[in-house]
C-alpha cells in the first residue's frame, strides 16, 4: 500500500508540471537555411533576390513572447503584426533597403510595396518574456514560419503567392543606434 501510495504521489506532482517548450517550437528547420537580419521586437527580414525584400514586423509588446509556437492569422486586421514585400526601383544611384539602421541616406529610393492579405504566420522566441525593462538590454532570436502568403499591391492590382518561408534564429530585440 505505501508503495502504490508514493507511486500516485509522484503521477500527481509529474503531471501537475506545466509544459516545457523548446525552442523553436513547431517549427521545422530547413534544408536549405537563407540569411535573415532582424532587430526590434520584433522585425525581420529576407532577400529574395537583389531586388525583392520580405519584411515582418510583430509587436512583441502587444502578445505574451515564450518559447511556445503561436499562431497569427494574416487574414483578419491584427494590430500586432504586419508583412510587406519590397520591390527595387532599380536605379543604381539609390539606396532602396535600409533595415536596422538608424543612418539616414539622401538617396533613398522609392519601393513597390506589396502587403499581406492572406497567409498562417507562425513563431517562436529563444526565451520566454524576453523584453527587458530597459529596452536596448534586450536581445533574444526569433524564428518564423509564412505558410500561403498571399501579397497584393493596389497601385498595380498586382498579386504574388510564396507557398512558404522561413526566417530562421534571427537575432532580434536590440535597437539599431
Amino acid at each position: 500500500m505505501k508503495y502504490i501510495l508514493i507511486i500516485i504521489v509522484i503521477i500527481f506532482f509529474t503531471s501537475c508540471e506545466d509544459d516545457i517548450y523548446e525552442y523553436p517550437d513547431g517549427i521545422s528547420k530547413p534544408n536549405n537555411i537563407v540569411e535573415s537580419y532582424g532587430c526590434g521586437n520584433i522585425f525581420v527580414y529576407q532577400y529574395l533576390d537583389s531586388l525583392k525584400v520580405l519584411a515582418v514586423n510583430i509587436n512583441g509588446y502587444g502578445l505574451n513572447l515564450t518559447k511556445k509556437s503561436q499562431t497569427i492569422n494574416l487574414n483578419e486586421a491584427n494590430p500586432n503584426s504586419s508583412v510587406i514585400l519590397e520591390i527595387s526601383g532599380g536605379h543604381p544611384d539609390s539606396i532602396y533597403f535600409n533595415f536596422c539602421n538608424d543612418v539616414a541616406f539622401i538617396n533613398t529610393g522609392v519601393t513597390k510595396k506589396y502587403k499581406a492579405t492572406s497567409g498562417k504566420l507562425s513563431f517562436s522566441v529563444s526565451e520566454d518574456n524576453p523584453i527587458k525593462e530597459k529596452v536596448w538590454e534586450s536581445s533574444y532570436y526569433a524564428t518564423i514560419k509564412i505558410e500561403n502568403l498571399h501579397l497584393y499591391n493596389q497601385e498595380n492590382n498586382d498579386k504574388i503567392v510564396i507557398d512558404e518561408i522561413i526566417f530562421w534564429n534571427v537575432n532580434v530585440g536590440w535597437l539599431p543606434g
